[in-house]
């Protein structure tokens, strides 16, 4: 039986243009989902190169003459999609998971010189103290209760948001603001939502303890979360300590070669640009041709090596009968800050959202997972 190995598709280049430029162009082309890949151009330290998909050179050529003709607000809107970029969403419930991820985002924002909008979800509980006679004979106070309570969640959400400004004036950061939405109904519907209006680049979002999930180390708002759009989330673990983290050193990015892992490393290298960190690219081999695997990491190095130029990237294979076993042998031994993995591998993530196996990543390894979904 011949087994087939991951093909790079056809890719070519696109043009060669300012860092600011490309990543505007490279935004608006991924906001049609064009994947769209920066890499430095030969012996320039001021202007790169965009790669795309052969395939989609029609519709690329189409979208950046509109760019290039644009003006008013469709100037405008191709700015906004740029400063999306720097933006970061961070859902609170006051839980201390969800104020430790917005205290991680505050140092990944002052990196990344973004913008953080916490965001939470107010589900009315008032109706609830109340059997249906009584409330039928309270009807009137229950508007009253209502308002207050949410006045009370906005009260709570306005003195957090004082207390990351705080923290911004007392470290001097320079580029971050803060603001807040308070939105009423579930979390999930809430998240999407805010999304769809605020467009940000990454959602930042604190993990339940092992007390209080029931779907795996996600939780269900998190999966949800994931599985909704095309935003990558950065899930934080609640056994992360957050005060220790400065910046992303050292990042995983485990690979199921899969043919959406070359839109995923565009988005990925997209993220680390800021930090100057060390990539691993790992895959853990299990079973079958060891020869097989060899070849698609090969495939995985080279197109490293053609599109990211001057980062610093080791690609490599290592052999465990349990994946989740092996990530976090290799985490532990390799000091990982964050891991990375993309939401279309279902069989990686089938296994990651088993509550024995999840659990055992989450307790054990305690750091942040990005993950990247929707990819086309």
């Amino acid at each position: 039986m011949q087994t087939s190995v991951m093909n790079e598709p056809a890719i070519i280049h696109l043009g060669t243009y300012t860092y600011s430029r490309a990543l505007l162009i490279k935004v608006r082309l991924e906001s049609e989902d064009i994947p769209c890949f920066m890499s430095q151009a030969s012996g320039s330290t001021s202007e790169v190169m965009l790669h795309i998909n052969e395939s989609d050179l029609p519709d690329a050529q189409r979208y950046i003459s509109e760019l290039t003709l644009a003006s008013g607000s469709e100037k405008e809107k191709s700015i906004k999609l740029l400063r999306s970029v720097r933006r970061i969403l961070v859902p609170i419930d006051f839980s201390e998971e969800s104020e430790k991820a917005a205290r991680y985002a505050l140092k990944l924002a002052a990196f990344m010189k973004a913008d953080i909008r916490l965001m939470h979800a107010w589900m009315p509980i008032a109706a609830d103290h109340f059997a249906w006679g009584e409330m039928y004979a309270m009807q009137t106070n229950i508007e009253a209760k209502l308002k207050l309570e949410e006045t009370e969640a906005a009260e709570r959400l306005q003195l957090f948001q004082e207390e990351l400004k705080l923290q911004i004036k007392r470290k001097h950061i320079k580029g971050v603001d803060i603001d807040f939405d308070l939105i009423r109904g579930n979390a999930s519907d809430a998240i999407s939502a805010v999304a769809h209006h605020y467009k940000p680049g990454l959602i930042v979002m604190g993990t339940k303890g092992k007390q209080r999930f029931e779907r795996g180390f996600f939780g269900s708002t998190t999966l949800k979360a994931i599985s909704k759009g095309k935003i990558p989330v950065l899930a934080i673990p609640p056994t992360y300590d957050e005060s220790s983290f400065e910046h992303t050193k050292k990042l995983l990015y485990v690979t199921s070669f899969d043919d959406t892992d070359f839109d995923s490393l565009s988005r990925l290298m997209a993220f680390v640009r800021p930090f100057n960190a060390r990539i691993y690219c790992l895959h853990i081999h299990q079973q079958g041709s060891l020869l097989v695997d060899e070849t698609r990491m090969r495939i995985m190095r080279e197109h490293f090596n053609k599109f990211y130029q001057g980062y610093d990237v080791e690609c490599g294979l290592l052999e465990s009968e349990d994946v989740l076993d092996g990530i976090e042998r290799f985490i532990q031994d390799q000091h990982i800050d964050v891991m990375a993995i993309t939401a279309k591998k279902q069989n990686l993530l089938s296994q990651l959202f088993e509550p024995e196996l999840s659990r055992k990543l989450l307790f054990r390894s305690s750091i942040p997972l990005l993950v990247f979904g929707g990819v086309k």
